[in-house]
């Protein structure tokens, strides 16, 4: 798992080619602007979801196995539970279909806001879309890359 600011972006290019891209997309973008929805980048491959919900006090931790996440807030902040998925137990089991599975166990909060990213990988099980104080709308993207 990787938090850091978006001013730090450079630093992690060459971890992923593909890190290359979100970054500069980003740079070269306004996602807080942007229609909510599935937006390509690559097909399958390389793609996110843009979304806007309201933070709650508990959300589910969930991990992935076939994607990489990278999240930025462009609008609003929240905590993000995040754990290593060996501290977890299964509470529903792996889709395959929707590459989810989720997880029962304790997590540390980090917090995010339209200065930060977020980079989980499989190891990394997250809880996203937590309240800070009390609920507040966020619009956030999702970026997901084929591992």
């Amino acid at each position: 798992m990787i938090i850091d600011n978006l001013n730090n972006c450079e630093k992690y290019m060459a971890l992923n080619p593909d890190f290359k891209t979100v970054f500069d997309y980003l740079k070269s973008h306004d996602i807080g602007k942007m229609e909510c929805g599935r937006h390509e980048l690559r097909g399958n491959e390389l793609f996110f979801n843009l979304q806007e919900y309201e933070t709650k006090p508990v959300q589910k931790l969930e991990a992935h196995k076939k994607y990489i996440d990278i999240q930025v807030i462009a609008i609003g902040e929240e905590y993000m539970g995040y754990t290593n998925i060996n501290n977890t137990t299964i509470s529903e089991p792996y889709s395959e279909e929707k590459d989810v599975m989720f997880l029962n166990g304790s997590v540390d909060k980090l917090k995010a806001d339209n200065k930060t990213f977020l980079i989980f990988y499989p190891e990394d099980a997250h809880m996203p879309a937590l309240c800070i104080d009390t609920p507040q709308k966020v619009k956030k993207a999702i970026f997901k890359i084929l591992i």
